[in-house]
């Protein structure tokens, strides 16, 4: 009995040891690794093209170089092998970009405090590409003290200006280019700069809290949710929209590894909105006209015997609520507003409490993003007659059904310590295809979250060169493992000779 209880209390230690902590990532014990491997190849393969709602011939050199340096942080973080051939590849690429003055390309700040600006204006910032470019190389396994790096942060020191580091301001218009307008301080290459020097060991408190009282929920996300453009729809895929809590994410990430917080109030909210706009739980179809008008609304679904109604409401009235059940996307509802009068302007739609869930897109956008995401997302009207047809919204788990936005919400949420509808997000990427991913860096925005809720984040990040691991100490946590499964062999061998 006594040795049963040995051996009992050897595995119990055994699995114990192994096996990850309480309250360890969803993705534990889980094929993340398959998931994994899937956008790492995703990533690297990715290219920049004008095909994406993101991509403008106008800055093609700035995004490539943009996506270079987000490709390097992303395998790398995840596990990809750093002694690869097309590791390296990119790398020397970076490398290759370095001005004379130790600059890197500029990257788009997207974060010109202005009403409209991230629709008539474009920042660019050599100091934000210099910081990633740091970054990217840091986490490729270059030395600190690497020529490129000690260049790099030489440019970032001498471009300072009042604790904070600026973007250029552009005016783009097709009729004529692109124009600097002036100079504007960026809380994006702010927080790039500061999270490069502060990796590689300089005091930057002061920076910092300058950034820090920046970091407000008007300054990242306000401004934006009810401009004529972007009201629509949050979190935002198009490159020229996006605001600053899209663009400010990634250096966010590293900052937090140098105990660098935003603060909570601004987690808080910014993860309160996202949890708001999830496809996810249940949702009402409500109904609002101009004026009085008869309604039918049929639910419609489509079988092998074509369209069959499934429920029916009628009503008369300026404003309606309809709560639908929603939860079988495979089926496909289709919702028919029949109407006494024109619905060209209506305001009907899918609600989570007071946030819409399926916008009505701007006219001007249906032909640039292209009738594959606006038949998801725009009401289909019909000139001339009195009815309107809304899908239901597939509540998938994602953001928008896509792979960027669903990454950077899950990133915002893992920085807040925010799990709520985290599990159906990631179930999203795990199973989207590469033709959800929409822009041109979704993939390696996913990567970055399942690397973060899978553990590989933290695992595969860079220490001090001099306190880099050596090759044996990366299985030295096995040896007490090992040690008491000697002790569970012996155990049992000693028990069957003892039966002998």
């Amino acid at each position: 009995m006594r040795k049963k209880l040995l051996i009992i209390i050897l595995l119990v230690f055994i699995i114990g040891f192994i096996s990850p902590p309480a309250g360890a990532s969803s993705l534990m014990g889980r094929e993340v690794e398959h998931y994994i491997n899937e956008y790492q190849l995703r990533t690297l393969n990715h290219a920049w093209n004008t095909g994406s709602v993101s991509g403008w011939d106008a800055f093609r050199e700035n995004e490539t170089f943009y996506l270079a340096c987000l490709k390097v942080i992303a395998l790398a973080r995840s596990g990809y092998p750093r002694n690869s051939t097309e590791f390296r590849a990119l790398v020397e690429w970076i490398k290759s970009r370095q001005d004379k003055d130790g600059s890197f390309p500029a990257i788009i700040t997207d974060d010109y405090p202005e009403p409209d600006s991230e629709w008539f204006y474009w920042e660019l910032s050599r100091s934000a590409g210099t910081g990633l470019a740091i970054l990217a190389l840091l986490g490729a396994g270059e030395s600190p003290d690497s020529r490129e790096i000690e260049k790099a942060a030489q440019f970032l020191l001498k471009n300072e200006s009042g604790n904070h580091w600026g973007s250029t301001v552009y005016l783009f218009w097709e009729q004529t280019g692109l124009n600097a307008v002036n100079e504007s301080p960026s809380i994006v290459a702010t927080a790039y700069a500061i999270a490069a020097l502060s990796r590689l060991g300089h005091n930057v408190s002061e920076e910092w809290r300058w950034l820090e009282e920046r970091l407000t929920p008007e300054r990242l996300v306000s401004p934006y949710l009810d401009n004529t453009f972007t009201g629509f729809i949050f979190p935002m895929p198009y490159r020229d929209i996006r605001p600053p809590y899209e663009s400010i994410v990634l250096p966010l990430l590293f900052l937090r590894e140098e105990n660098m917080r935003p603060p909570k109030g601004t987690l808080d909210f910014i993860a309160s909105l996202l949890e708001r706009t999830q496809y996810l739980g249940n949702a009402t179809l409500r109904l609002s006209f101009r004026g009085i008008t008869n309604y039918t609304v049929e639910e419609r679904v489509y079988t092998v015997n074509g369209w069959e109604v499934e429920k029916t409401w009628n009503g008369t009235g300026r404003m309606a609520e309809i709560n639908v059940s929603l939860g079988t996307p495979d089926r496909g509802s289709t919702f028919l507003i029949l109407s006494g009068k024109a619905l060209l302007e209506n305001e009907s739609g899918f609600f989570r409490g007071g946030v819409r869930l399926y916008p009505e897109l701007p006219e001007g956008y249906q032909p640039f993003i292209g009738t594959g995401y606006a038949e998801r997302t725009v009401f289909q009207f019909r000139d001339g007659e009195n009815y309107a047809v809304i899908e239901d919204p597939h509540l998938d788990g994602s953001w928008n059904h896509e792979v960027y936005s669903t990454a950077i919400a899950l990133i915002w949420l893992h920085m807040a310590g925010r799990d709520e509808g985290t599990k159906e997000a990631l179930e999203f990427l795990e199973l989207a295809s590469p033709r959800e991913s929409m822009t041109f860096d979704g993939d390696a925005y996913a990567l970055i979250a399942l690397s973060l809720y899978g553990g590989k984040w933290e695992s595969n990040r860079p220490g001090p060169v001099e306190n880099e691991p050596s090759a044996q100490s990366g299985v030295s946590w096995r040896l007490p493992a090992i040690f008491g499964i000697g002790l569970l062999i012996g155990a049992l061998i000693g028990a069957k000779a003892g039966r002998k």
